[in-house]
């Protein structure tokens, strides 16, 4: 009952933050230059943590050692959403569930690519997953983790995008600017 219990929490606790966050307006945090992968190496922790993770094997690639102007909390927390809803697909693959994450740097940007073994995005939300408040196969989910980590991303000069999806899983990629003020800069970002 006791663990129960703490697992009611825990949901109560994620979905009153993700509405705080998504309800919030303008920075609070500073940037600070920071290496990314030990931003990504807190979120994997932390989603192992998750009692949804439990039995989703996490493998972490081989990081490379980019470092960028970062607000490493809420990097962090759109990691970790991106992690959770893999480990959460994970489950529902017929295979032992299996989640991996990279870490690249090209030129100007880092990427971080989250892969899942699960059955894939369904068709019917694929062109609004990025959307308030839309969710499949989660009954208690609140459709905000994609629409958060896409926020932050754009905070941090780039963007999070669903690369693939098919019966055998789903490829998402978080990416970021090195240099924030090259994002804000005319003809820079995007």
């Amino acid at each position: 009952m006791v663990l129960d219990i703490r697992e009611a929490v825990l949901a109560m606790t994620e979905r009153i933050d993700s509405l705080l966050q998504f309800g919030s307006s303008g920075r609070k945090t500073p940037f600070v230059h920071e290496r990314v992968s030990r931003v990504v190496e807190k979120a994997v922790a932390a989603a192992k943590m998750h009692p949804d993770a439990h039995d989703v094997s996490i493998t972490v690639g081989t990081f490379s050692p980019a470092e960028a102007d970062v607000d490493a909390r809420s990097l962090e927390g759109a990691i970790y959403n991106l992690l959770l809803n893999a480990c959460q697909a994970a489950t529902r693959s017929i295979n032992v569930p299996e989640v991996k994450v990279h870490l690249t740097e090209v030129d100007e940007r880092i990427y971080v690519t989250i892969q899942d073994n699960g059955p894939g995005i369904p068709a019917s939300v694929s062109r609004t997953l990025f959307d308030p408040f839309v969710t499949a196969g989660k009954p208690n989910g609140t459709g905000l983790g994609l629409t958060l980590a896409r926020r932050i991303a754009e905070e941090h000069g780039g963007s999070v995008c669903l690369k693939e999806s098919n019966p055998e899983g789903a490829v998402f990629t978080l990416s970021l600017m090195k240099n924030r003020l090259l994002s804000l800069a005319p003809g820079g970002g995007k």
